[in-house]
């Protein structure tokens, strides 16, 4: 397949960020793939106090505001929570407060009370300790904590092609590093699974806008027209009508605090 090196080069040339901008064309095969927010919309109760770590634009909890009590989003990049109060605002909701805050300040808040819920879809906990510890220390004991994080598999064609793949000999999955994250602060495990679904783009140029968002956001420069990895990429994974290809997967984790967590779990880093 021969590329457009001139569509190539206007698409590159546009703006992107991960929550703005006009969306791809894309077909998701759903089938035997929940989505994270229905999961965590199914554990609300009226009468909940919950936390969103890493909010983004708020979709969760502007979607989910009328099965809660008392919602809190914080994040920490202010244009992702100006999308999140247009989100509000334009819905109406009214028991939703939005915070620009780091990981590491949410502890050291002067919450008025505990939470009931606190989750993190593909934000800062999960992976390490320290962000599982830091979830932990403003949720009640007995209440519940969710974490999506990013899967190995996840855009593996792209990781191939264009660097940054993951380890040949990888000691251990991202969901078994999520799982001994929470159950070492004290986490009583109930969900574990690895989510993995396929996504086709129509061609290669809807392909790279969605990619390039993601590249934007994890501040890797994009590839210039004449890249000779986009031909690569594409003749990999195009099929018969010019169709591309990849992989999605997302992991979730998620348990109860335990009354009685393990004495290793002491939130050292929160001292």
């Amino acid at each position: 397949m021969t590329l457009d090196r001139a569509h190539l080069a206007e698409v590159l040339s546009e703006s992107y960020s991960y929550y703005e901008g006009p969306p791809p064309v894309c077909r998701i095969d759903a089938r035997l793939n929940p989505l994270a927010g229905d999961l965590i919309g199914s554990q609300l109760r009226p009468d909940m106090r919950v936390l969103d770590i890493g909010c983004g634009d708020g979709t969760t909890l502007v979607r989910h505001s009328n099965r809660f009590r008392e919602g809190v989003g914080i994040d920490n990049d202010r244009s992702h929570l100006d999308l999140a109060s247009k989100a509000k605002d334009s819905a109406g909701v009214t028991n939703v407060e939005l915070l620009h805050l780091e990981l590491d300040d949410l502890p050291k808040h002067p919450w008025p009370e505990p939470f009931d819920l606190v989750f993190s879809e593909r934000g800062p906990i999960g992976y390490q300790t320290r962000g599982v510890q830091a979830a932990l220390r403003v949720l009640r004991p007995g209440g519940l904590i969710f974490s999506e994080v990013i899967g190995d598999l996840h855009h593996q064609e792209v990781r191939e092609v264009f660097g940054d793949a993951a380890p040949l000999n990888q000691t251990i999955r991202t969901l078994d590093q999520v799982k001994v994250a929470m159950e070492r602060s004290g986490v009583g495990i109930r969900v574990a699974a690895d989510i993995v679904s396929k996504r086709y783009y129509p061609d290669v140029y809807e392909w790279l806008k969605f990619q390039c968002g993601i590249w934007a956001w994890t501040g890797q420069p994009l590839p210039l027209p004449d890249d000779p990895r986009l031909e690569l990429f594409t003749r990999r994974h195009s099929d018969a009508a010019g169709g591309i290809e990849v992989t999605h997967h997302v992991v979730w984790v998620g348990g109860v605090k335990l009354e009685d967590p393990p004495r290793y779990a002491e939130h050292e880093h929160f001292a």
